[in-house]
């Protein structure tokens, strides 16, 4: 089935939506004891998806869960829009390298006007890292 274009302008939020969604309806995983595990949150304007580990693939967006020591966390961000716009696709980089074995993390989605960040944080609140850029395209 053909689309008109602006038919795919409405469609690719609706599906970004679902997918979001369909991984909330599931039970979270127990962490390995073995791993660090890191949580996301987001603003509700959009949502963050773990999607990569080290250039690796993830099979769930919902978290990441990395063996101890030094790893980059690809992620990507859904901002809505606004009006008439049709929001934006994003994609974050962070390195760390002294993630814990066992150890817990919060990965955090903030923004301030038009300018993204997502900072790693210890389970303690302490702030660890945070991305350099974020990149966007419009949605």
């Amino acid at each position: 089935m053909k689309f008109p274009k602006r038919h795919w302008r409405l469609l690719l939020p609706a599906l970004a939506t679902v997918a979001a969604l369909a991984g909330c309806a599931e039970n979270m995983p127990q962490p390995d004891p073995s791993e660090a595990w890191v949580a996301l949150r987001e603003e509700p304007t959009t949502t963050l998806m773990a999607e990569e580990i080290d250039g690796k693939r993830l099979n769930d967006g919902r978290f990441f869960e990395v063996p101890a020591g030094k790893h980059r966390l690809e992620a990507s961000l859904y901002i809505e829009g606004e009006g008439d716009s049709n929001g934006s696709m994003c994609r974050a980089d962070l390195d760390y390298d002294n993630f814990k074995q066992g150890g817990h993390y919060k990965l955090v989605e903030s923004s301030l006007g038009q300018n993204y960040t997502v900072t790693l944080y210890s389970k303690s609140g302490k702030e660890l890292a945070q991305t350099s850029s974020i990149d966007c395209l419009p949605g």
